[in-house]
C-alpha cells in the first residue's frame, strides 16, 4: 500500500521557491542550484523562435526539453523527501502516494506561474494519468493556433509519472486552451497507447470519448 504521508502540500512562496545571492550575482533553489529567471514573453515566443532552425522537429523538442526538465525536478524532489520524512525504506519516493508527490512536484511550478492542474490518477494501476491544465503560460497567448500547443507541457506530465512508475510514459495533449477550450487536456500512459490517442485526436474523436475509451 501506498504512503500519503502528513506533510503540508501548500503552494510555496515564490520567496520560498527563488533565493537571491546578490553578492555572487546568483539565484538558487533551496537546494543550492543555480537557477535563471525569464520573463513569460520567452516561452511563450520559444515555439516560433525554434522552428527558424528546427522546423518539423520543434514540437519534439519542447517534448524532450520538459521530459528532462521533469526527471530532473524529480530526482531532487526525491532527495527533499528523503530528507524530510527521514529516509528509510518505508519512505521511499517510489512508495509514497502518488497524487502526494506528483501535487508536491507541481506546487513550485504553479507558483512560478506554469498553471494550476488537476491529475486524476485513478487508472495510474493500468498506466494512465489525465491532467487538465488552466492558466497555461503557451496556450494563452498562441493567438490563432490550429494544433494543439502546449508540447513543454506534455514533456514536463510525461518524465513526472515516468520517473514516478519507473517506467516510460508518453503523454499527448488532447484538448487545448489555445483552440478554445476552457482547459488543457493532457493524456499520460505507455507510448502505443498514447500513440493511439493522438491518431484519435486527429480522426477529432472528442476528449470525453477518448478518455472513456480509456477507462
Amino acid at each position: 500500500m501506498a504512503l500519503r504521508p502528513n506533510s503540508d502540500i501548500r503552494r510555496p512562496a515564490r520567496e520560498d521557491l527563488i533565493q537571491p545571492q546578490p553578492d555572487q550575482g546568483a539565484l538558487r533553489l533551496p537546494d543550492g542550484q543555480r537557477v535563471a529567471v525569464l520573463p513569460a514573453v520567452f516561452f511563450q515566443h520559444l515555439a516560433t523562435e525554434l522552428a527558424l532552425p528546427l522546423g518539423d522537429q520543434t514540437r519534439h523538442a519542447l517534448y524532450k526539453f520538459g521530459f528532462e526538465w521533469a526527471l530532473q525536478d524529480m530526482i531532487r524532489l526525491s532527495r527533499q523527501l528523503a530528507a524530510e520524512f527521514g529516509g528509510g525504506a518505508n519512505l521511499d519516493l517510489w512508495q509514497m502516494d502518488a497524487k502526494f508527490v506528483l501535487d508536491r512536484w507541481w506546487a513550485p511550478l504553479h507558483t512560478a506561474g506554469w498553471g494550476s492542474w488537476t491529475i486524476d490518477l485513478t487508472s495510474l494501476s493500468r498506466g494512465f494519468a489525465f491532467v487538465d491544465l488552466r492558466h497555461t503560460l503557451i496556450a494563452s497567448t498562441a493567438v490563432g493556433a490550429t494544433q494543439p500547443t502546449c508540447h513543454l507541457y506534455a514533456g514536463l506530465f510525461a518524465g513526472a509519472v515516468s520517473f514516478f512508475e519507473r517506467s516510460e510514459r508518453h503523454s499527448v495533449e488532447i484538448q487545448c486552451a489555445a483552440l478554445g477550450a476552457p482547459c488543457c487536456r493532457f493524456v499520460v500512459g505507455p507510448g502505443p497507447q498514447v500513440d493511439e490517442v493522438e491518431s484519435w485526436r486527429h480522426q477529432r474523436v472528442a476528449p470525453d470519448e477518448i478518455r472513456r475509451r480509456l477507462s
